[in-house]
């Protein structure tokens, strides 16, 4: 049987980490093992501009991006169909109607940019969009870009539980330093901690690094063949099997993230 919420809504989870540490397979993991365990109402975002890949990996594509919502909302304003007041009032309404849903939770993503310049606007509203539909939820759990910029931008600056993905480079475990620190500045986190990912062989000099950078240990994901296969066949990760090492893993640390409430 699943269980209830018994904490004030919304608990946003975020996960970040360097660029390919796996953080979007490790952010499906999460979402199959909450949905599996609790009856939480839940909505994943994926926020990731430039490889918004979460929506392929949960097999659940979203009616239209946040990057296309902000274009057609730019274009309205300045054809004059709208005024900027009738587009102001409306934001939230067009973002639940670009949310998409499956029986275990809802997706939103930000989307790519369609034209040339960086992703600040929509990061600027990404922020908003957070902070206006979270409340509709029990668990926001977004799969975030890659590096520091949502961080130092503020994007993410209500997370109430950080998980920084690193591999078993000491590069990535550099960058999970260089992203819990400006995360304690940046953000409002009430825990955050390290996952391990695709984790194989003697690992002891990055456990004892992750201790001397004073970085807590979540979990070690050991390296999944079934997680390579779907990868490399493009199949969902969503629909990995509950017996692989990977799930299991990943399982095991779902009533430790949560037991701070």
């Amino acid at each position: 049987m699943k269980e209830k919420s018994h904490y004030k809504k919304p608990l946003t989870i975020s996960v970040v980490g360097k660029g390919g540490s796996g953080k979007t397979v490790i952010t499906t993991l999460l979402a199959k093992c909450i949905s599996k365990n609790y009856d939480f109402k839940m909505l994943l975002i994926d926020a990731d501009p430039t490889y918004p890949h979460l929506s392929s990996m949960v097999s659940l594509i979203p009616k239209k991006s946040l990057e296309k919502l902000r274009t057609d909302v730019i274009e309205k304003v300045l054809t004059n169909a709208k005024s900027f007041e009738e587009v102001a009032e409306n934001i939230d309404f067009e973002v639940y109607n670009a949310i998409t849903e499956s029986k275990d939770f809802s997706l939103f993503s930000i989307g790519q940019p369609e034209g040339p310049g960086c992703f600040c606007p929509s990061n600027t509203l990404l922020r908003k969009v957070i902070s206006s539909i979270s409340k509709d939820f029990d668990i926001v759990l977004i799969d975030c870009e890659a590096g520091l910029e949502q961080i130092n931008r503020m994007v993410i600056e209500t997370v109430d539980i950080l998980i920084i993905v690193s591999d078993i480079s000491i590069r990535s475990v550099e960058t999970a330093a260089t992203i819990s620190k400006s995360a304690k500045i940046f953000t409002k986190y009430k825990k955050f901690g390290v996952i391990l990912n695709r984790v194989k062989g003697d690992i002891d000099y990055i456990i004892e690094k992750l201790e001397d950078l004073k970085l807590p240990l979540l979990a070690k994901i050991p390296e999944d063949d079934i997680v390579t296969e779907y990868e490399l066949k493009g199949k969902p990760i969503i629909e990995i099997p509950e017996n692989s090492r990977s799930f299991l893993a990943v399982n095991k640390i779902i009533e430790d993230l949560f037991e701070f409430q």
